[in-house]
């Protein structure tokens, strides 16, 4: 394949995009199948491990309730040995005469026999006598429920056994309590049974233990601590941190469950209230059971199921990908075929045919390019004989047609009329620029003229050009832009014609229509004057009316001359004239007047109509008509103005409202004072110089005549 065969920058294959759809396709279904199977996985996961700490708490519970209702079968069997014996302390309470210090504990405890210890508690709930010295002067106010429960023994009669309960201030271990009121109720005798009798108990019913085994089944739970109700715990007697210990108390006072999240270190705390209290009995011994949980070790086994999920999904997507390519190569090879078929026919080989394939969707195809081929042939040939008859008709117009492109500016069609009109040659012309071709002058004009027509859409620029590049002749061009479907600038239009002897007809019938308007005036002016002469009876006063007529006869003879020489001498092309000596031709036909004329013009020449004395003989004569038999100032004056040249009328004799200003332009105006001046601004506007009144009322008239840069001169 040439180069022309290789796709533009930016372009990808067919098979490109049929390989990226069904790369898409697989990672997506592998995508969504693989979140979905994470998902479910996930809340399996979660379900599994939140019934694993449900289980594991419910199992922590269950065995404590076990171990309790151990110690309630074994708590009735050794009722009867407990009263004996505090029968036997009441005895020895009574020998010593109610008070305690004279009570011999050992002898009983001794008779009683191994295993036993004996208290005596005042009614402020202080052991002040026992047979276990670590236990001497402890204070059960430090527990109000149960120091509750001895004032209510106290003050009562009988026996009161407890059940078979861990031991509040001791080791903790499984030990039998007693209680009796001493007959005078000042004390409270207590009896406890433990030793070598509750060593078994101790080994088979050891809840921490039992706890620990169960806990250390759950992977996830961390560490586990068992507290009474006293907020101690169970295996040493000892008290937690502050921070426990106030979530100790909270679970205590509410005697339900709490959960602690502690995010910053991804643990979680489970406070299990184990509920073992029986109001027949005095003491509590209810558990709470603080598990913590590592979520650390949760978040791990799912990042790992993630992983897993994630390996798999890539396996996936590879083998896809793999299948992927080699199906889009196979069903991609006829349309590569096709493509390089069609790449030889856009080289311009309209006679090569797309080859054949297997597959019928692709023999639709394969047929209507060729259709299609042969198609354009046809158009293309169609084209070019229409673009030749085109060609061939635009150049027999009688009507000069160039077109050049708006980006570069190059020409790019100039007819037969263009290069009779222009005396170019279309041979040079064609590829070149307005650089190449005009003096710099005309490019300036021709550029700016373009950037406006540019700028307004919807502008179709006429104009009348007349140089000395053109040999004086006047041309009436008409300029259009030409856009493309997307309102971009393309090309630049232009349609030209030669309309000099149209503008000679045109210029003479303004010029008789005005003198014969003039000539009307001064006839009536006559007729007045030898109207009024024959009223008259003096000599002298009759001279001086046919004074006046003859001075009006004079201009009529002046005008017909003016005539005359321009018939001969011929107004079709501009010329360079001074304005003196145009403004004094002017001011010479004019008729009799009392206006003061002055001029302050220097040696200026201005490339204008070779009617412009009949221009300062229009502003004049209005200006002495208009003055009336007061005596009005003329002045002629000129001065630059940037690149532009000014040449200023001005009269006090009379003004033009600011109504009027631009009406006086128009063709047919004259309401008797002023008239001519449709002639003057059309006469002017031949070599682009313009005309307005600036004057202010009141004061008098000012006519502001604008010359271009380039259509005036100083000459010495």
């Amino acid at each position: 394949m040439g180069s022309k065969d290789i796709p533009p920058s930016g372009y990808r294959s067919f098979s490109f995009y049929l390989l990226l759809f069904m790369v898409i396709l697989v990672i997506s279904i592998v995508g969504f199948q693989t979140i979905n199977d994470y998902l479910y996985t996930k809340d399996n996961f979660d379900l599994e491990s939140h019934n694993l700490q449900v289980q594991t708490e419910q199992n922590v519970e269950a065995a404590m309730r076990l171990s309790d209702t151990a110690a309630n079968i074994l708590d009735n069997s050794m009722n009867d040995r407990m009263l004996q014996g505090l029968n036997e302390v009441n005895q020895e309470y009574a020998k010593a005469g109610g008070d305690p210090a004279r009570m011999d504990l050992d002898t009983i405890q001794k008779n009683l026999g191994e295993g036993y210890d004996i208290y005596v508690i005042d009614e402020s709930g202080v052991i002040v006598k026992t047979t276990y010295p670590p236990e001497l002067g402890e204070d059960f106010k430090t527990v109000p429920y149960f120091y509750s429960y001895l004032t209510k023994i106290r003050n009562s009669t009988g026996f009161f056994p407890d059940r078979v309960v861990h031991e509040l201030l001791g080791a903790g271990q499984f030990r039998k309590y007693a209680y009796m009121p001493t007959p005078d109720h000042r004390y409270v005798l207590e009896l406890g049974l433990g030793g070598p009798s509750f060593d078994l108990i101790n080994q088979k019913l050891d809840n921490y233990k039992n706890i620990q085994n169960i806990v250390n089944a759950n992977p996830y739970a961390e560490q586990y601590t068992v507290f009474n109700t006293m907020g101690r715990r169970i295996d040493n007697n000892t008290l937690p941190d502050n921070q426990t210990e106030e979530y100790l108390q909270q679970v205590i006072n509410a005697r339900q469950d709490l959960e602690i999240s502690d995010p910053d270190h991804s643990r979680t705390t489970h406070f299990i209230f184990v509920d073992l209290k029986d109001e027949t009995y005095g003491s509590d011994p209810s558990r709470i059971v603080m598990i913590t949980y590592n979520m650390d070790l949760i978040r791990n086994a799912l990042n790992r199921l993630i992983i897993y999920h994630l390996l798999i999904a890539l396996l996936a997507i590879c083998i896809g990908c793999i299948i992927a390519y080699f199906l889009s190569r196979r069903m991609t090879r006829p349309i590569q075929a096709i493509v390089k078929d069609a790449g030889i026919i856009a080289g311009g080989d309209l006679d090569h045919r797309i080859g054949t394939t297997q597959n019928s969707e692709f023999a639709v195809l394969e047929q209507s390019i060729n259709t299609m081929v042969d198609s354009l042939k046809a158009a293309f040939q169609k084209m070019k004989d229409d673009e030749i008859f085109q060609k061939e008709m635009i150049d027999q117009l009688p009507v000069a047609i160039f077109i050049k492109r708006a980006d570069n500016g190059q020409y790019v069609y100039w007819n037969a009329t263009s290069e009779r009109l222009f005396r170019i040659p279309g041979s040079k012309v064609i590829g070149k620029t307005d650089q190449d071709l005009f003096p710099p002058e005309m490019v300036s004009a021709i550029k700016k003229e373009s950037i406006e027509l540019f700028l307004n859409r919807s502008e179709v620029r006429n104009k009348i050009i007349s140089n000395k590049h053109l040999d004086g002749r006047i041309i009436h061009m008409i300029i259009v832009p030409i856009f493309d479907s997307n309102g971009s600038p393309q090309y630049v239009l232009g349609i030209s014609e030669d309309v000099s002897h149209q503008n000679i007809n045109l210029k003479m019938d303004l010029l008789f229509s005005i003198t014969r308007h003039d000539i009307l005036d001064n006839l009536a002016v006559i007729a007045s004057h030898l109207e009024r002469a024959q009223l008259m009876n003096s000599h002298e006063e009759m001279q001086q009316f046919f004074d006046k007529t003859i001075g009006s006869i004079e201009s009529i003879r002046n005008q017909i001359a003016y005539m005359r020489v321009l018939q001969e001498g011929g107004i079709i092309s501009p010329k360079w004239q001074r304005v003196r000596e145009a403004f004094e031709a002017a001011t010479n036909l004019l008729p009799e007047h009392r206006a003061t004329i002055g001029e302050d013009v220097g040696n200026v020449e201005i490339y204008a109509d070779p009617l412009m004395p009949r221009v300062f003989y229009t502003l004049s004569e209005n200006s002495a008509r208009n003055g009336g038999n007061c005596s009005s100032g003329i002045h002629l004056s000129v001065r630059k103005d940037n690149a532009d040249l000014l040449i200023c009328f001005e009269d006090d004799g009379y003004w033009v409202s600011e109504a009027d200003k631009e009406k006086i332009f128009d063709v047919g105006y004259d309401t008797g004072q002023i008239h001519g001046m449709f002639l003057i601004r059309e006469l002017l506007g031949f070599t682009g110089i313009t005309i307005r009144e600036i004057g202010t009322p009141g004061v008098g008239v000012f006519f502001e005549i604008r010359v271009p840069a380039g259509k005036f001169r100083s000459v010495h």
